[in-house]
């Protein structure tokens, strides 16, 4: 099979199915096709096709098409979870401290991730916790701003 044609075939799976693994893919494509693709050559496919893991309902992980409005649809993603599963905020120094409700910092991060703020340094997510970094407390308070759409003087109140 030519490449367009396999890289056809991997984008109609990832559409059509929530697939969790690479492996699903491989192993869902040799039962309905008789075709059979390594790891390493869907793994390459699904970069080139720009197709990730990203969250999905009940927080689980799936692999979708990166969307071009994916900017616009994290930050509409961001403020509707600020408003319902941020449960507080801290600025301290070059560092954001988001606390949300348990098993949604993961969810929160990738959406600050997805924004690809060149003021962020890196960001780190646990269950309920995220750490933003930044290099300077103004850069944090403006980051804040970014993400959510608020200053901080006007939103920093534990909910």
């Amino acid at each position: 099979m030519k490449k367009r044609k396999r890289l056809d075939l991997v984008s109609m799976v990832v559409k059509e199915h929530d697939i969790h693994t690479k492996a699903e893919i491989v192993d869902y494509i040799e039962q309905h096709f008789g075709i059979r693709y390594s790891l390493a050559t869907i793994s390459r496919d699904l970069n080139e096709l720009k197709i990730y893991k990203m969250p999905a309902e009940h927080q689980q992980r799936c692999y979708r098409q990166y969307n071009e409005n994916a900017q616009k649809e994290a930050k509409e993603r961001l403020i509707k979870l600020y408003q319902e599963d941020i449960v507080s905020l801290i600025i301290k120094d070059t560092y954001l401290i988001i606390k949300t409700s348990p098993g949604f910092a993961q969810t929160v991060n990738y959406y600050i991730d997805q924004l690809d703020l060149k003021e962020v340094i890196g960001t780190v997510g646990g269950n309920d916790t995220i750490l933003v970094i930044t290099q300077s407390n103004e850069l944090s308070k403006f980051v804040h701003y970014k993400l959510f759409g608020q200053t901080y003087e006007a939103s920093h109140v534990a909910r």
